[in-house]
């Protein structure tokens, strides 16, 4: 396919279906019923004779359990999760669900009940920890900015490709940056899709969430796509990798649990780090423990420290 095949984009099913793409031939959608899985990304090419499908990838989740305990509507996507298949609804009586989502009192919360006193998370861009960091963080001073190099080039881009829970994107869009955030996980998703909805819709940090784009797709396969389309490529990749689990669990913060439990450790960290090192303009920037080694055994540029982890900076020339 090389030098025949230009790749367009990739496609979600439901795109595929709805037709939402100007490269989509309405013949290709008779392949995709409505039925099929969301998560399945179609690879279009386009050829000297037409547009074809050609090979596709499915993320590994099954619908995710949520629970909407009142009469008013969640934000539109996560209705749209809902009416693709991404979320699984459940009634009030269903106990038999270990983790899910629930929305309640107009946002969506995570409640992970593995232990005696079930854990609860929501993530909140407007209150709490992020308002404190917002207004006492250290500016673009703060060993964050100075390794994704907002000191000295405010107007670079950055691209979060393990945005979890999102606290250190939101700190970056905060100090001026436009950061894109990649998340796979439908629940993570979730919970960032409904913080920014929430954000937008206060005035003391909307100019910071509309500087905040969320993208629900695999960050490998997101990072492969700047090599076949037209589109600019991210200053900066940040990537902040799952820790390896501690034995004391008990003592992991509640946060932390949560994440654990629905990504673990991710096993595809290197690959991540390789393809950010080919796709990023400028630099990655890799968050660490303090004392563990660089990731994958790949020692960076150099190093900023903060009080209990470092970044790591791989500069390309």
């Amino acid at each position: 396919m090389v030098g025949v095949a230009q790749l367009v984009e990739p496609l979600t099913v439901t795109q595929v279906v709805e037709g939402s793409s100007p490269f989509i031939h309405p013949i290709l959608r008779l392949f995709f019923p409505l039925n099929m899985p969301s998560h399945f990304t179609v690879l279009v090419f386009k050829l000297k004779f037409g547009v074809i499908f050609l090979a596709g990838h499915i993320l590994p989740f099954k619908p995710f359990p949520i629970l909407l305990t009142e009469p008013s509507e969640p934000p539109p996507e996560i209705k749209y999760l809902i009416n693709k298949g991404d979320y699984r609804l459940i009634d009030t009586d269903d106990t038999s669900e270990a983790c899910l989502l629930i929305y309640n009192d107009r946002r969506l919360n995570l409640q992970l009940r593995t232990t005696n006193k079930p854990l609860q998370l929501c993530i909140d861009f407007i209150n709490g920890k992020a308002k404190h960091r917002r207004q006492y963080g250290g500016g673009k001073n703060q060993p964050l900015a100075k390794a994704c190099g907002l000191n000295k080039h405010p107007d670079w881009s950055i691209l979060d490709a393990t945005a979890g829970l999102g606290k250190d994107a939101f700190v970056l869009a905060s100090l001026g940056a436009q950061v894109t955030l990649c998340e796979r996980h439908p629940a993570l998703y979730g919970l960032l899709a409904d913080a920014l909805d929430r954000a937008t819709h206060d005035s003391s940090v909307a100019d910071i969430a509309d500087r905040m784009k969320c993208i629900y797709q695999d960050s490998i396969t997101h990072l492969n796509t700047y090599q076949h389309i037209n589109s600019k490529l991210p200053d900066i990749i940040y990537l902040d990798p799952m820790y390896p689990e501690r034995k004391k669990s008990a003592k992991i913060k509640k946060e932390m649990q949560v994440l654990q439990y629905l990504v673990a450790h991710n096993s595809n960290n290197n690959e991540l780090l390789e393809t950010a090192l080919k796709t990023a303009m400028h630099r990655v920037v890799v968050k660490r423990p303090k004392s563990a080694a660089p990731l994958n055994e790949c020692f960076p540029s150099y190093t900023i420290n903060s009080v209990n982890t470092r970044y790591d900076v791989y500069v390309n020339s």
